[in-house]
């Protein structure tokens, strides 16, 4: 069929698929909603028991085009012949006469723009990247897979388990689309509860404040979460106010974080708010059922990757998978973004900039201050009060994005505390300033928006191809990767690419465990500060010892404390002849006892690393099963953790641990050779193929101009990224 067709397909039976779950789902519960109302609760919560099955099939790995066309039809139809499509309820008051011209006229307009860019082929940064290609992965593998090389298929998906299930039939776009009616959705949903508690001209602008907001525009309509997230977490408080059935505030505050993870608050404010009025019987129908919604994405990180909220909180959960020093690291980065130079910059960047922090609010939100005056209600304060709770993200990420699960709250707030005579005005001043493309006017340069209506492209009227070309350049990388390499190929980067658009395991270097030792492999092999140059020399008196370990002992100031310690070789002596490592010996490490052996291993290229910031207590250890005669220790290190203050115990017969020295005798040593190669043949064994280089990589000249001593072979290049196959 045509691709916009099937595009359209794949999203509108996702949708009614979930539609109708939901439907059921209702009429079994006997939820008492207004006739306005059913239509959209039966989406939010049958999009949540629509990604529960989606992972029963994933984990039974029979997600396949046949198994989701007949399960789809067959529940479309069991809704319709149960009656649950029928329209119920009174009606809620109608909206005055001059804001329901004003509300649907421009909620039309701007829901076809946002359609039409959900239509087009998917270009978005993440959209195209991770989510979607995990997506990928598990349609071609009919189900859940282990992805040991991307931390971001260790999240939570419920979101994503409705792409999958739009994948089949629409791919990318039809994704999107699905992701463009959470965001269509939101705002009715803010215009009915305007409706239900007396303030309608409030719900309806504060509905279009949200959807024509730029930053919520270009994210909804992409292939991202958080306008999904947003549209769930504002519905569950919805049914809070209204006193919904128990059972489904508890289905949509799990469903919140089986959308992300930082939506745990859901569950928190579901629990608050019942808690306040003294609802034990309905909490204990509240929390199993959101238990119901939760516990599947944490049973299988735990089983797979041994931390039950990997990728993060790994300190807690130690596991081979992610690195501490990843979450450390990144936890630093996404509170300071690049160019964020003072936290007094965040009001103008977040609303009219956009260029730091990844998209903009729009100017109405410089108003944002004025939401206060919705303090003088009661249903203002407890708007604000849950648009507070869900914004706390936002200190751990302070990209414009993170605030997107607060926009509601905070619309409505600002909406309701206004005089309403000022709200015409200011809805008509918004949608001038966000359409498209009216920011660029205002806007930081390349700021995440949307900058065009895609007509053309959306029916394919211009191909996918051109489209992706002009506007993606990731796209020709990865198409390149999809010619030049074979299935089974394992492709190695330093930099993310649109992995969606290749079928090839693309392992980028920070993304997991296995990326970050396979990147400390390269840069040792070309980078002096990588490579064992410096020794240590620890000498004792000659004693009869079990076990031996070296230990770091300084604490870290701030200046220091991203050091990662690190050893290349460990070795023994006793009386100037080596005492060879015995398969005997019992090697143990903490943090990271995982990589131990790379210091027993008499490899110059590889190392034991913490992969966590210096901190006192980190040792290295080998207990000999018996004793030995020693004198000496000598550790050859790299240069590259300056602020590491290592000591030397022995384990006496007696088992009793002792200090046997402090102060090392520190050597230069010349440095290896051969550690191109060495890296390259040990990447090999690892199960990468290829390497992908972007120019402006580290060592991406050294890559072109000594290949020969790399033992690799150029297999494609396309825009400056240069792919290269191991021989």
């Amino acid at each position: 069929m045509p691709k916009a067709v099937s595009i359209l397909f794949g999203a509108l039976f996702t949708v009614a698929v979930a539609y109708s779950l939901g439907a059921l789902l209702l009429q079994r519960l006997r939820a008492p909603f207004r006739r306005e109302e059913r239509p959209l609760f039966a989406f939010a919560a049958g999009s949540a028991l629509l990604g529960l099955v989606m992972f029963l099939l994933a984990s039974l790995q029979v997600v396949r085009d046949g198994v989701l066309l007949i399960a789809g039809a067959a529940t479309i139809g069991a809704a319709w012949k149960l009656g649950a499509f029928k329209p119920e309820g009174d009606r809620l008051p109608a909206l005055p006469r001059t804001w329901a011209w004003l509300y649907w006229s421009l909620y039309g307009i701007f829901a076809v723009i946002c359609v039409l860019h959900a239509m087009a082929p998917e270009t978005s940064p993440d959209g195209s990247g991770y989510h979607l290609g995990v997506v990928a992965h598990y349609y071609r593998a009919h189900g859940f897979v282990k992805l040991t090389s991307n931390m971001y298929a260790n999240l939570s998906q419920g979101v994503e388990m409705l792409f999958l299930h739009a994948w089949a039939f629409g791919r990318h776009s039809a994704a999107a689309l699905v992701h463009c009616a959470f965001l269509l959705c939101l705002p009715m949903l803010l215009l009915r509860y305007g409706q239900r508690t007396g303030f309608p001209q409030a719900g309806a602008a504060a509905g279009l404040f949200v959807l024509l907001s730029p930053v919520m525009m270009k994210d909804g309509s992409s292939a991202y979460i958080d306008a999904a997230l947003a549209c769930a977490l504002f519905a569950l408080f919805y049914l809070c106010e209204i006193d919904a059935p128990p059972a489904l505030a508890g289905v949509l505050a799990g469903a919140c974080y089986a959308m992300k993870y930082t939506a745990f608050l859901a569950l928190v404010y579901v629990m608050i708010r019942y808690a306040l009025k003294r609802r034990w019987r309905a909490l204990a129908v509240i929390i199993p059922v959101a238990l119901v919604m939760i516990l599947p994405w944490v049973a299988r990180n735990w089983i797979w990757f041994g931390n039950p909220f990997s990728p993060l909180m790994n300190a807690w959960f130690p596991n081979p998978y992610v690195h501490v020093s990843f979450e450390q690291d990144y936890a630093a980065e996404m509170r300071n973004y690049a160019g964020l130079t003072s936290y007094w910059q965040l009001p103008m960047e977040l609303t009219v900039g956009g260029g730091v922090l990844g998209g903009l609010l729009g100017p109405l939100f410089l108003l944002s201050p004025l939401a206060l005056l919705a303090l003088r209600s009661g249903a203002g304060r407890r708007t604000l009060a849950a648009g507070l709770l869900f914004a706390l993200p936002f200190g751990l990420n302070v990209g414009t994005r993170f605030l997107i699960p607060a926009l509601p709250f905070v619309s409505f707030a600002l909406a309701a505390g206004l005089p309403s005579i000022t709200l015409p005005a200011l809805v008509a001043a918004h949608a001038l300033l966000s359409f498209p493309d009216i920011p660029q006017r205002y806007c930081a340069p390349y700021t995440w928006r949307i900058a065009e209506i895609p007509f053309r492209a959306a029916l394919r009227m211009e191909s996918e191809e051109s489209w992706l070309s002009w506007k993606l350049p990731q796209y020709r990388t990865a198409r390149m990767i999809e010619q030049a390499t074979g299935p089974g190929a394992v492709v190695f980067s330093f930099t993310p690419i649109s992995d969606s658009y290749t079928s090839r395991e693309i392992m980028v270097g920070f993304q997991s465990a296995r990326g970050e030792l396979i990147r400390d492999f390269i840069l040792t092999a070309f980078m002096p500060d990588y490579q064992p140059v410096n020794q240590l020399e620890f000498t004792f008196l000659r004693q009869s010892i079990k076990a031996v370990r070296v230990v770091h002992t300084a604490a870290s100031g701030p200046a220091d404390s991203r050091d990662i310690l690190s050893i290349g070789e460990f070795r023994l002596s006793s009386r100037g002849l080596p005492v060879e490592p015995s398969p005997d010996w019992r090697l143990e490490a903490r943090p990271n006892p995982w990589d131990v052996q790379l210091a027993f291993d008499n490899n110059p290229l590889t190392r034991w690393r913490s992969w966590e910031w210096l901190r006192p207590g980190m040792y290295v250890r080998a207990d000999f099963g018996h004793a030995l005669t020693l004198d000496t220790v000598r550790l050859e290190t790299s240069l590259d953790q300056y602020s590491a203050r290592l000591r030397v115990d022995g384990q006496a017969e007696t088992g009793e641990w002792k200090t046997l020295a402090t102060e090392p005798v520190s050597t230069g040593l010349p440095p290896p050779l051969g550690l191109r190669r060495a890296a390259m043949e040990e990447i090999r064994r690892r199960g990468v193929t290829h390497i992908l280089v972007h120019e402006g990589d580290t060592g991406w000249e050294d890559f072109r101009q000594k290949a020969g001593l790399w033992g690799i072979r150029e297999a494609g290049a396309v825009d400056g990224v240069r792919l290269y196959r191991i021989d």
